[in-house]
């Protein structure tokens, strides 16, 4: 169906003006407009700051019918035929095609356009393109993508296949939809798609593609290939993170499990957990203050009631535990905050966001001001330098859903720049903290854009159920990210909340903790069912409930035995997570990988969806069926597993079913390396 859409829409492109610049290594920018210019309203801004960083690597210039021009590795042909073609020098192999553009009026932002891009290979070209990436985007059933949370009982996910042939992916940003115009093509080619607006990308069985925006200016693509005749992915992947932006050092607090629950309401309950931690002598790196930790919304402060003194909290928890303390900020302004009135009157604020207005992010003038009069003084310098940006996906925009209408910013209307916001609302924490010495920026976020990399965040997935089928789509979401050119990701461990009651918690909550420890980042969170434990706490007694707890003694002994335990191997694969991470600053490559990113020959290792390469040297096959104590592993040929466990070895290049009792997760390393797990 999908390829048939594509194939008919085939045609040869009227003329239109393609600017060509060479871009990094390899790589090309094009930024193709009609000739006939467009009268864009006076509410568009023409400068977007995109996903690129800088102004490219040569001086740009129109590329005309016959043209040819190459930057290294990298050939871009306009044929008389108005046919766009990329080739890779060294292979003389066409990677792909432009064979139609189209722009038309748009009829959500008049005096735009509307356009489209179509994308084809030659007949002759080979094997089938397959395509990767593109973020998290569109892997929620949850009534289309609109409503949502656990009141409403439409939180189901599903298993998205790593591989996008055969997938249609909305392009705007909202909740547990995180779209990102980025792919990885088979064909040895990266492409990123520069365009923060509405739209959506239609993926062919073929691999062949089909753009789409709304409202544009024009169309701004950036293609790289690799520097060899080779189609591997590692230089594609180092071309993109030099040409948004590399990755900064992961703090080694953040290597190690992340403490959190719903809710901690006072400095003195944090404290008290802290140091049952530290009783345990389990090595936990930051614990986080969720959300409501402000009076309102917008207060961008923490209640003075529930936590008097910031700066004595950041330095008790060091002290108690040596964890990193994070406070939750969500984007939304209540009218009753303190800080209404006066972002209102500084014309911050703009649409909707659940019962309130959204912070505009886009305006420079305005996160200098929040961060220079409020999050340094009131945070920063009291010792908070990492910050949990909660919905950062549009959630609530535009009067309530899932972040369907988007942001209508100081860049134009929703249609035309939503997806811009984002990375600005980022870049108000992290570069701000950066710039007063701190090297290794980091937030927390549930919604990031391309390029989003380079700003240190750790994108998780939203708010998931606690349930057994959406610890199985977690599996595929962190991969999807780290192709999409988001190297740090997480997930709630234990799930956000819901089902409850269709569950076994304790059980479920073992599964996730092993996966949780072979994810990027290891992190529980989550509303638990049974009663708030804190609800008389002086001098503080906020009214909102916290939901139960969440602790590794949240769930008997013999939980917490096993809990404990994948903490502890957590801080013991420190070595291992710090040189993976130098190389993802380095290289720009994911953390969790695909099983063919290390054995591109292995075809048994295409279309595995339930397996994972945490870093190149340990193979992941998290368990995440209710009762199931083994599953069935497929072992990459031409090395020999080791069980990180019992030091069971296995010859690669077979399918095996493997024991995994509830405490275990099979997890095998390459023989001869980390020899010490």
């Amino acid at each position: 169906m999908l390829l048939i859409l594509l194939v008919q829409t085939i045609a040869v492109a009227v003329a239109q003006t393609v600017m060509v610049t060479p871009f990094g290594d390899s790589s090309y920018r094009l930024q193709i407009s009609p000739d006939t210019p467009l009268k864009p309203p006076a509410n568009v801004t023409q400068h977007l700051p995109g996903a690129l960083i800088g102004q490219g690597s040569g001086p740009s210039y129109p590329l005309g019918l016959t043209d040819s021009v190459t930057n290294q590795n990298l050939r871009v042909v306009r044929t008389a035929s108005n046919i766009v073609q990329f080739f890779n020098v060294k292979s003389q192999q066409l990677l792909f095609e432009i064979v139609n553009v189209q722009f038309v009026p748009s009829t959500a932002v008049p005096g735009l356009a509307a356009t489209t891009l179509t994308t084809s290979r030659h007949e002759d070209s080979g094997s089938m393109e397959q395509i990767y990436g593109l973020g998290q985007g569109n892997w929620s059933l949850h009534n289309g993508g609109k409503g949502g949370g656990c009141a409403s009982g439409k939180n189901t996910e599903h298993v998205v296949p790593l591989l996008r042939n055969g997938q249609i992916v909305n392009l705007l940003q909202r909740k547990f939809h995180i779209s990102i115009p980025f792919i990885y093509s088979s064909a040895g080619y990266g492409l990123l798609f520069n365009h923060g607006g509405m739209g959506d990308v239609v993926v062919a069985s073929s691999g062949a593609q089909q753009w789409t925006q709304t409202a544009a200016l024009n169309i701004d693509l950036w293609v790289t290939t690799t520097n060899t005749e080779s189609t591997g992915p590692s230089d594609i992947y180092r071309h993109y993170a030099d040409a948004t932006g590399h990755a900064p050092p992961l703090r080694e607090n953040a290597m190690l499990f992340w403490q959190s629950r719903n809710r901690y309401k006072s400095s003195r309950i944090v404290e008290t957990v802290a140091a049952r931690y530290q009783d345990l002598k389990l090595p936990v790196g930051v614990i986080v203050v969720d959300y409501k930790n402000q009076d309102h919304d917008g207060d961008f402060a923490p209640g003075a009631t529930c936590f008097p003194s910031v700066q004595n909290l950041t330095t008790n928890i060091k002290r108690i535990i040596n964890a990193t303390t994070v406070f939750s900020f969500w984007p939304e302004v209540k009218p009753q905050s303190k800080e209404f009135k006066t972002l209102g009157d500084r014309g911050c604020l703009i649409n909707a966001d659940l019962k309130g207005l959204a912070f505009d992010a886009t305006q420079k003038a305005c996160r200098d001001f929040v961060w220079q009069t409020m999050l340094k003084p009131r945070y920063f310098d009291q010792g908070v330098d990492m910050y949990w940006l909660d919905e950062t996906d549009a959630e609530g925009t535009g009067g309530g859903g899932d972040g369907s209408h988007g942001y209508d910013t100081s860049y134009g209307p929703a249609a035309f720049a939503s997806n811009y916001w984002v990375n600005d609302w980022i870049s108000m924490f992290t570069d701000n903290v950066k710039a007063q010495g701190v090297d290794d920026p980091l937030v927390l976020t549930r919604g990031v854009w391309a390029g989003g990399q380079r700003h240190g965040v750790v994108l998780w997935s939203s708010d998931i159920e606690s349930s057994w089928s959406e610890l199985t789509a977690q599996i595929n979401l962190g991969v999807h990210a780290g192709l999409s050119g988001i190297p740090w990701w997480t997930s709630d461990v234990g799930g956000y909340g819901c089902g409850f009651a269709e569950h076994n918690m304790s059980e479920l909550m073992v599964r996730w903790y092993q996966f949780g420890c072979f994810s990027p980042i290891f992190r529980t969170h989550g509303c638990r069912s049974t009663p708030d434990p804190d609800t008389t706490i002086a001098p503080c007694e906020p009214a909102q409930d916290s939901c139960g707890p969440n602790e590794v003694w949240s769930y008997g002994n013999e939980t917490q035995l096993m809990l404990s335990k994948y903490i502890r191997l957590r801080a013991k694969m420190l070595p291992y997570i710090s040189e993976l991470a130098k190389n993802v600053t380095k290289e720009g490559v994911p953390t969790v990988r695909p099983l063919w990113w290390e054995f591109p020959t292995d075809e048994e290792c295409q279309g595995i969806n339930d397996q994972y390469l945490f870093g190149p040297d340990l193979l992941v096959s998290p368990i995440t069926i209710q009762g199931a104590t083994s599953r069935p592993i497929y072992f990459p040929k031409g090395v020999t597993w080791v069980h990180i466990f019992d030091g069971t070895k296995i010859i690669g290049g077979q399918t095996l079913t493997v024991e995994a009792a509830l405490d275990i997760i099979p997890v095998y390393r390459k023989e001869g390396t980390l020899t010490y797990l």
